[in-house]
């Protein structure tokens, strides 16, 4: 079911507790350290982009993606549980390709559990293709990753 645009923007160092919050919420999900997030914010970090999702008063989802010359992976991107189904997860995807084609990327590569249906299909849907597994790649609870990757 795809809903009504949810406004996004890009993420600063003040967004992390709203971050590492909606992280808790999601288990499925890649969970960083507090620090990590700080070390993404430096001024001297990889290339990256965090994009959030939502209003004034909550966030929605959030990804978080690092760029390297003409590739780009997309590190993380999660919607809160009450949120999912409403297109939010296609918006942010959507924009992290309108980025990642403005910069003249020219692949973008994710890695997801296989178990994590509904995000292999979200990623189907925008036109990632799977390419290779990774064998017992995730722990807690163990499972395999599925590589994907986006020509642009």
């Amino acid at each position: 079911m795809q809903g009504a645009l949810t406004p996004i923007r890009q993420a600063t160092a003040e967004d992390i507790p709203a971050i590492l919050n909606l992280e808790k919420q999601i288990a499925e999900i890649a969970h960083w350290p507090e620090d990590a997030y700080h070390t993404a914010f430096a001024t001297n970090a990889p290339e990256r982009l965090i994009l959030l999702a939502g209003n004034e008063s909550a966030l929605f989802g959030f990804l978080t993606a690092r760029f390297s010359f003409a590739e780009c992976e997309l590190e993380n991107i999660a919607v809160a549980p009450a949120q999912r189904r409403h297109g939010i997860g296609s918006q942010l995807l959507g924009r992290l390709i309108a980025n990642g084609r403005e910069r003249k990327t020219e692949k973008i590569f994710l890695e997801v559990r296989e178990s994590n249906r509904a995000a292999r299909n979200l990623y189907q849907t925008c036109g990632f293709v799977e390419i290779g597994r990774r064998k017992a790649y995730y722990l807690n609870p163990p499972d395999d990753a599925l590589l994907f990757a986006l020509t642009l």
